[in-house]
């Protein structure tokens, strides 16, 4: 019987799906192009439409979220798609889950921000943040303004944070703590131009609920229905003071 000599090469089977440099690049390519399209887009609405940014905030953000939120998540799906060995669908952890796990994570959420809204209201603070009140204000187009909240930005986010970064972090030695860390970080970074340093701290501590809430559950589902639950409680908080943006809606 011949015996395979010891120095002989050995088939290569598949290579092993790209890790920590597959996720950073594309991470940095993709935040990258959310941000230049959505100031392309503000800048289009501008010239093209006439919006005024002090009177107009509101329609310029609904605008910039959707011609950028909407296109970088196909982004992310093709960056998925063309990496050899990667299962899109496993990466991003669309994975069902129980109805009853979702409501119970859902339940869990809406007390912690209640408690959240408390806490703010006993330090003398309105639990809305001052940049949602003016978007409220200077929007006309008020549905494209709950669909960019409610539906484009959490997608977004959520694939790439919990569900792109997540997976691509978690597999190296920082783990499942590190990974939340890291993704809470970003998430909060990219909203500083928005909020104040009180609300950046409650954004991070969202960051973590939903980082904890993907890592338990094992599906991208959850964190991102708690998103835009979140997203939707803070325009209702408005919709009660403001006759206007039912009447629009309705």
């Amino acid at each position: 019987m011949n015996e395979t000599p010891l120095n002989a090469i050995e088939p290569q089977g598949p290579s092993a799906p790209p890790r920590l440099r597959f996720t950073l690049v594309s991470t940095a390519l993709i935040l990258g192009t959310y941000l230049v399209l959505q100031i392309a887009a503000t800048v289009a609405a501008m010239a093209m439409l006439g919006l005024d940014p002090a009177a107009r905030m509101g329609d310029l953000v609904a605008l910039g979220v959707i011609f950028s939120a909407v296109p970088c998540t196909f982004l992310v799906l093709l960056a998925l798609g063309l990496a050899r060995g990667v299962d899109p669908k496993s990466w991003l952890a669309l994975v069902p889950v129980r109805t009853a796990t979702l409501l119970g994570w859902l339940v869990f959420a809406v007390l912690l921000l209640l408690l959240a809204d408390l806490a703010t209201v006993e330090l003398g603070r309105s639990p809305v943040p001052p940049v949602m009140e003016t978007i409220i204000e200077t929007t006309r187009y008020t549905m494209m303004l709950w669909v960019a909240l409610v539906i484009a930005a959490p997608v977004f986010e959520e694939v790439l944070f919990r569900g792109f970064m997540f997976e691509g972090l978690r597999r190296t030695r920082i783990g499942a703590w590190g990974t939340i860390a890291v993704t809470t970080l970003l998430w909060t970074l990219l909203h500083v131009g928005q909020y104040d340093q009180y609300f950046l701290v409650l954004i991070a501590l969202i960051g973590i609920l939903l980082g904890f809430a993907r890592e338990r559950t094992g599906s991208l589902y959850v964190p991102l229905a708690i998103h835009a639950v979140n997203n939707l409680l803070s325009i209702l908080q408005l919709s009660e003071e403001r006759d206007t943006l039912v009447n629009g809606l309705f």
